[in-house]
């Protein structure tokens, strides 16, 4: 198998831009990631596999049937998005997870990749159907946000949309709002059929979702604790809302 050594190959070009750029991975319905185990684990998961880049090495450990090409040890280190690179970079087609019955949780705002990964590995593994992305969250399948999931982003469903669009997805859903105010609610009392939203660490929730709200709740906290981080606070919540489903 011949091996690409220059930069300027379409392919690596195409893979680094998946990599890089949201609006690019949008237009053409792609992702990237890096890493053996994210490879595996979206190939477990049905997730349409079009390209990886490999140094000689790894390529012969990967299965023979993915659409492997090889490139060389210092091309990969210089397009590898990591400080200890595994040797594999995939890109794939966004899956289009459909929707399920069961508790969904609303992002708005948070635009650290790593916290929305983080979010949708707890989603996943609580069995939450669905995580709401509202307004400029940062994109979960950027490959810091995918590798935060830990494949948790090929399981559970993700949905960018505005405000207005988060109030017409919250049909039969009351939404409630992450925020310390004096009537708010004690999360472990959170009504059966709500939809809690949560907002970034340092702007909290927006005006306009705020307003659409129907009511707010707290996570209690002692000492001078004024605030959590944001998936900290989002897999407290997933906690509680998990276990009142159906």
């Amino acid at each position: 198998m011949t091996e690409i050594t220059s930069r300027q190959n379409p392919l690596v070009q195409h893979v680094s831009k998946l990599l890089a750029q949201a609006k690019y991975r949008r237009e053409r319905g792609e992702f990237a990631a890096e890493g053996t185990k994210l490879l595996s684990d979206a190939v477990g998961a049905g997730v349409e596999i079009t390209a990886v880049l490999a140094t000689a090495e790894v390529a012969g450990t990967l299965e023979r049937s993915l659409p492997i090409t090889v490139v060389s040890d210092r091309l990969f280190g210089a397009i590898s998005t990591q400080r200890a690179p595994q040797g594999a970079i995939f890109a794939a087609r966004i899956p289009n997870i459909p929707p399920r019955g069961g508790a969904k949780i609303a992002l708005d705002g948070v635009q650290d990749a790593g916290n929305v990964g983080t979010v949708i590995r707890t989603a996943a593994a609580l069995g939450i159907g669905e995580v709401l992305l509202v307004g400029d969250c940062a994109d979960p399948f950027g490959y810091k946000a995918v590798r935060a999931s830990m494949g948790g982003v090929f399981r559970v469903r993700t949905s960018r949309m505005t405000a207005a669009e988060l109030f017409t997805a919250s049909s039969g859903l009351k939404l409630m709002a992450a925020e310390p105010r004096a009537d708010a609610a004690d999360v472990r009392k959170l009504p059966t059929n709500a939809l809690p939203v949560i907002g970034s660490e340092g702007q909290g929730l927006s005006k306009e979702v705020l307003e659409m709200c129907e009511g707010s709740f707290a996570i209690p906290m002692s000492g001078s604790t004024e605030s959590l981080n944001a998936a900290v606070a989002a897999a407290i919540v997933i906690w509680e809302i998990s276990g009142r489903r159906g």
